[in-house]
């Protein structure tokens, strides 16, 4: 098996310093393991790296894809696995960078999407039937009885909801290494980056996308809705702020629980630990 690192923690806690430091040392690549960061545009919200900051390190799964466009977490996994065998291929070692916990475990198990397969299952079967079927399933955006593609898109959403058939199998030998540190410390840091995020121009950003009438899954993130609802007039630009700040502590919080709940990760705590020398011991190991 092909061996991978995975630099995971809660947002704002510093992955992104220590992945870059990390490729450095081991001279490779960082692949972003983040669901928003794959959409341009979508820049100061997700907290996407700028280039500057890259520090000559490559890194994949970032500005693909225009923020009309559909991305899911089979697409993340065929993408992800193609370019962790072009990093092993080359004789490196790959570092998944995120936050996305669910889009990083696709990648590395053998999850099967059901997606494909569901469409045989309505080739038999008129427009006007799987139209029917749509209402019954109570969906509140059925397509034109005539687009027949995106009939078949909509019923496999709603009766797959993507939800893998195998969970627990790697294909990778794999390396998690979580990042934390005291909860009141990481909540401060939040709050102060939601603050940098307001002063670098999110509103501008958000306020773009709202007026180019951008409604798409891309702007459901934490930080584009709660200003979508602001721009709507249903909330003052305070109450949006307090908002994403407290859904960033809340996504947080979950975080916690997916990767300790799903996978062995190993905790370095940053207030007490050198985090670059302990994840470099955890990973010399590995290797080794």
């Amino acid at each position: 098996m092909n061996k991978v690192i995975v630099i995971v923690g809660p947002t704002g806690v510093g992955k992104t310093d220590l992945s870059i430091k990390l490729a450095k040392h081991y001279n490779t690549s960082i692949i972003s393991g983040d669901s928003v960061q794959v959409y341009r545009s979508l820049n100061i919200g997700s907290g996407k790296i700028k280039k500057e900051e890259m520090n000559g390190v490559k890194h994949y799964l970032i500005d693909i894809l225009n923020p009309t466009d559909d991305y899911s977490v089979s697409d993340f996994q065929k993408h992800a696995r193609r370019i962790i065998d072009e990093i092993s291929n080359e004789g490196k070692l790959p570092i998944i960078c995120g936050g996305t916990g669910y889009y990083i475990k696709a990648a590395l198990f053998d999850y099967e999407f059901t997606n494909e397969k569901r469409t045989d299952r309505y080739s038999n079967l008129t427009n006007e039937e799987i139209y029917d079927r749509l209402i019954e399933l109570k969906d509140s955006h059925i397509p034109d009885v005539h687009n027949r593609i995106r009939l078949l898109r909509h019923i496999e959403i709603l009766e797959s909801k993507e939800e893998p058939l195998n969970k627990d199998i790697p294909l990778y030998d794999y390396l998690f290494i979580g990042l934390t540190c005291d909860r009141q410390k990481l909540y401060e840091k939040i709050n102060s980056r939601v603050d940098k995020m307001i002063e670098e121009g999110l509103l501008d950003e958000v306020k773009a996308l709202y007026d180019s009438n951008i409604q798409s899954k891309s702007v459901q993130s934490i930080g584009y809705k709660e200003l979508y609802d602001y721009y709507d007039g249903k909330c003052t630009l305070e109450e949006a702020i307090s908002l994403i700040k407290q859904h960033s502590r809340n996504f947080a919080k979950r975080q916690y629980t997916w990767f300790n709940n799903q996978v062995h990760t190993n905790w370095i705590d940053i207030d007490k630990d050198n985090a670059f020398l302990k994840a470099k011991a955890l990973i010399d190991n590995f290797i080794k």
